[in-house]
């Protein structure tokens, strides 16, 4: 199969490589010194549940009209989705399958509009990736698996041949009739997840030992779980107590890649994250003070970020 991957990060890297050194036809597209690198030595792999390994995908700074994509994965930042988008157009045909692996909620929405609803599938997927240098990313987390699906829920050919490749090469990989649902599960996780560390500066452990911050953890929780059941979509009533859970059983230092972006001073994603429950919060008429609080927060310093990209 013909794979672009836009977005070469710990996502778009890490899968791309994965599929890469199963066979695949992989076209990386980075910029920088993160393309000269891979360019010239190959796209190195460090990952705990996958080994390390270096394989050497094609790469480009822009896809060309006569290299055609079997599958996209589009797995950008959600502040770059624009630009994203018009990169990938010449290599994207009537017959191309993309499929965002983005954290946050309305990727989709941008992509259909630029490419129409029936080139698209939605993904979640579960990875603590990074990348790590130029021409290196790394996988350090529990297994990585991804769950995805067609936007109206029926099983189609072309999902059960992206299903397949993903399975052949090892990564758990999950074909949803609800995949709503499963974007609307790791929102749940992500904005309490990532809105905590980045407003806290500091790791689940010690958030959960601080009684306050452990309460506006369950706040945004409960919040972004409100704003989804508003929205008729069908989370489970224990997913704040499950989520809870999972974090207490946290050990160490992990953080999300908001928070290192956040480090860097670099642009956040909170908008289709923290942002997106606000939001939509609004059009449903659910009441969201903390996560407009956090997004309040962090826009401050994605706007300083704006400042100097540009």
């Amino acid at each position: 199969m013909k794979v672009l991957v836009m977005g070469a990060g710990g996502v778009g890297g890490f899968y791309g490589g994965i599929l890469n050194r199963s066979g695949h036809d992989v076209t990386i597209v980075a910029r920088g010194q993160h393309l000269e690198s891979i360019s010239h030595t190959g796209l190195r792999v460090e990952s705990r549940n996958f080994g390390n390994f270096t394989v050497h995908p094609k790469t480009t700074s822009q896809p060309a009209e006569n290299h055609t994509a079997d599958l996209v994965l589009f797995c950008v930042k959600g502040y770059d989705n624009a630009e994203a988008i018009s990169l990938i157009t010449p290599a994207v045909g009537p017959n191309s399958t993309i499929l965002t692996l983005q954290n946050g909620i309305g990727s989709g929405d941008q992509l259909a509009k630029a490419f129409g609803s029936e080139n698209i599938l939605l993904g979640a997927t579960y990875i603590d990736g990074d990348k790590r240098e130029p021409g290196l990313v790394t996988e350090t987390g529990d297994s990585p698996r991804i769950v995805f699906g067609e936007p109206d829920g029926h099983i189609s050919k072309r999902s059960e041949q992206i299903h397949e490749i993903f399975s052949t090469a090892g990564v758990p990989v999950e074909l949803s009739d609800d995949v709503t649902k499963a974007l609307w599960e790791k929102l749940v996780y992500i904005t309490a997840w990532s809105g905590m560390i980045c407003i806290t500066r500091t790791f689940f452990p010690q958030i959960l030992d601080t009684p306050e911050a452990a309460m506006m953890t369950r706040s945004v929780l409960e919040e972004t779980f409100s704003v989804g059941k508003a929205k008729q979509v069908s989370l489970e009533k224990d997913i704040v107590e499950n989520t809870l859970e999972v974090f207490r059983k946290v050990e160490g230092t992990p953080v999300s890649s908001m928070f290192s972006d956040l480090q860097k001073g670099g642009r956040l994603e909170v908008s289709v994250l923290n942002g997106a429950v606000s939001r939509i919060g609004k059009e449903v008429g659910v009441n969201t003070p903390t996560n407009d609080f956090i997004t309040a927060c962090l826009l401050v310093a994605h706007n300083r970020a704006l400042d100097s990209h540009s």
